[in-house]
C-alpha cells in the first residue's frame, strides 16, 4: 500500500516538472550564452577556490621546511654546547637572528622542562609541561608542528644526544607573510577570473548569435515554404550540424516542389485525358445533328464511335479511382496465402487469345513452387497490367516469356518481350501517370497511362521493387521483387 502511494507521488512530480519544462520560453541563444557563462564562472570558481588552497599550503610547506631546517642546525649548536646558551655569545646570537629572520619566538628547554632561552625574555627559566613538549621529549614522536590559531604555527623539535632527548626547540612562527602573499594571490586570482568571465561571456555572444543566424534564415525559408515558395534554396553553410539541417531540407522543399509539380501536371492530364473523349462525342453528336441527309448506316457508325468514347471515358475513369484507392496510406489489404504459379497461368490463360491474334508466342517458365502472402486481386491487376502491355506494345509475330523463381525470402517474376522497346529517356517517366512512349500508339491500343502506375503502387503496397531494362527496338524487360512472407511495420 506504502509503495503504491509513493509511486503515484512520484508519478505525480514527474508529470508537474515535465509540463513545467514544457511551459519554459528560453531561445536558443539565450540558453547557449547562459550556459558558456555559468560554465566559465563555475571554472573560474573552481581554478580560484583550489589555486588559493594550492598557493596557501606550498607556502606554509615551505616555513614548514625552513622552520625544521633552523631548528636543525639550532640542534647541533646545542648539542656543541652541551645545552647551554650563555657560553658562547654566538649561540645566543644564533637564536635571535633565527626568531627575527622567521619573525617567530624560540624557546630552548632543557631536560628538566626549564626555559633556558627565550628570544622573548618573558619565560626564561619558567617550566613549561604540556603533552605535547612531553610526547617530543619522551621521544614518542620524532617532532610536533602544527598550525595555531589565529595565524601561527609551532614546531617542537628534540634536541638528541648520546643520551637521548637532552631538551626541545620550540619555534612559534607567525603566518602574516604566508596570508599578504595569499591575499595578493586573491587579488590576482580575481582579476583573472574577471577577465576569464568576460571573454567567456563575449566568445557566448558570439557562438549564440553564430549558431542560431542559420536556424533563423532555416525559419524564413519555413515561413515562405508555407505560403507555397518551394523553389528557393538555402546556402549550405554554418556548423557541421547546421549544413546537414539545410541539406536535408533543401532535398525536402526540392521533392515538395517536384510533388507540387505533379500534382498539377496530374491535374492536368486528368483534364486533357477526360476531355478528350467528350469532344470526340460532341464533334460526332454534332455531325448527325448538322447532317439531315445522314442514312441509318452513318448513324450505327456514329453512335459506334460514340459508344467506344464513352467506353474509354469510363476506363480512365475506373483506373483513375483504382490509382486513387491505392495511393491512400489506409488502403486495406487482403493478405492471404496465395500459389503464385497458379495465379500467374491464369493471367496467361486470359492475355493468350490477345497475343494469339497478332501471332505472338507466351511461353511460362516456372522454377518451383511458390506460396506468398499477398493481395490476390491487386497483384493480380499490376501482373495482368505488366503482361497485356508486353502484348500491346509489342511486334507481330513476336514473343513474350514469363518466368518465376524464388529465393528464402522474396519472389522474382520476370516479364520480357520481342517488342519496341522503351528509349533510355523515356525510362524514369514510364511509372508516371497519364505518360506514354507513343501516344499515338497508346491511344490505339486502348491504353490509358495509367497501368504502369497502378502496377508500381501495387508493388509497393507489398514491400516489393519493380525495375525495367529495355533497349528501344530491342524489346523490354521487368523484374519485380515481393517478399514472400508480409511483414507489417
Amino acid at each position: 500500500m506504502c509503495y503504491d502511494v509513493i509511486s503515484d507521488y512520484l508519478k505525480e512530480r514527474k508529470a508537474v516538472a515535465k509540463f513545467k519544462f514544457k511551459k519554459v520560453n528560453i531561445s536558443l541563444k539565450a540558453f547557449i550564452i547562459s550556459c558558456i557563462i555559468a560554465i566559465g564562472v563555475l571554472i573560474v570558481g573552481v581554478t580560484y577556490c583550489v589555486y588559493n588552497r594550492v598557493y596557501y599550503r606550498e607556502y606554509k610547506e615551505d616555513i614548514e621546511k625552513t622552520i625544521i631546517e633552523n631548528c636543525h642546525m639550532l640542534e647541533e649548536e646545542l648539542l656543541t654546547n652541551g645545552m647551554t646558551v650563555d657560553n658562547p655569545q654566538d649561540l645566543n646570537y644564533q637564536i635571535d637572528t633565527v626568531g627575527a629572520m622567521l619573525d617567530a619566538r624560540v624557546m630552548i628547554i632543557n631536560g628538566e622542562y626549564r626555559v633556558i632561552k627565550d628570544t622573548f625574555g618573558e619565560r626564561t627559566s619558567s617550566i613549561i609541561v604540556n603533552s605535547e613538549v612531553i610526547a617530543v621529549m619522551s621521544g614518542n614522536v620524532d617532532y610536533y608542528i602544527e598550525e595555531q590559531a589565529p595565524g601561527y604555527i609551532r614546531c617542537i623539535y628534540p634536541v638528541v644526544g648520546e643520551e637521548g632527548v637532552a631538551g626541545v626547540i620550540i619555534i612559534t612562527a607567525s603566518l602574516d607573510e604566508v596570508n599578504r602573499l595569499s591575499e595578493g594571490a586573491n587579488k590576482q586570482t580575481f582579476i583573472f577570473g574577471a577577465l576569464v568571465v568576460f571573454v567567456c561571456v563575449l566568445l557566448a555572444i558570439v557562438i549564440g548569435i553564430l549558431s542560431v543566424r542559420s536556424m533563423k534564415i532555416l525559419n524564413r525559408h519555413m515561413e515562405q515554404a508555407k505560403e507555397g515558395g518551394f523553389d528557393e534554396q538555402i546556402p549550405v553553410q554554418g556548423f557541421k550540424e547546421m549544413r546537414a539541417l539545410t541539406d536535408n531540407y533543401n532535398d525536402t522543399m526540392n521533392k515538395l516542389a517536384v510533388l507540387d509539380s505533379t500534382r498539377q501536371e496530374f491535374v492536368s492530364n486528368v483534364s486533357h485525358e477526360l476531355k478528350t473523349p467528350i469532344t470526340s462525342m460532341k464533334v460526332l453528336a454534332e455531325s448527325l445533328i448538322q447532317n439531315e441527309e445522314a442514312d441509318l448506316p452513318m448513324y450505327k457508325e456514329f453512335m459506334s464511335d460514340i459508344s467506344e468514347e464513352i467506353e474509354r471515358e469510363s476506363k480512365i475513369i475506373s483506373d483513375l479511382l483504382t490509382l486513387v484507392k491505392m495511393d491512400k496510406k489506409s488502403a486495406a489489404m487482403n493478405i492471404e496465402e496465395v500459389d503464385i504459379n497458379a495465379l500467374l497461368e491464369i493471367i496467361l490463360k486470359r492475355v493468350t487469345p490477345i497475343a494469339n491474334s497478332r501471332g505472338i508466342e507466351i511461353t511460362y517458365e516456372s522454377y518451383r513452387e511458390v506460396k506468398a502472402e499477398v493481395d490476390e486481386v491487386k497483384l493480380s491487376l499490376a501482373l495482368t497490367n505488366i503482361i497485356e502491355n508486353a502484348v500491346k506494345y509489342n511486334v507481330d509475330n513476336g514473343w513474350v516469356k514469363v518466368t518465376l523463381n524464388a529465393d528464402h525470402k522474396n519472389f522474382h517474376i520476370k516479364v520480357a518481350d520481342s517488342g519496341v522497346g522503351i528509349p533510355d529517356d523515356c525510362k524514369e517517366q514510364v511509372f508516371e501517370r497519364f505518360y506514354r512512349v507513343d501516344k499515338a500508339r497508346s491511344r490505339d491500343t486502348g491504353g490509358t497511362g495509367l497501368g504502369l502506375a497502378i502496377t508500381k503502387n501495387v508493388i509497393l503496397m507489398h514491400k516489393g521493387t519493380i525495375k525495367l531494362y529495355s533497349e528501344s527496338g530491342e524489346g523490354s524487360t521487368f523484374t519485380i521483387k515481393i517478399p514472400i512472407k508480409r511483414v507489417e511495420n
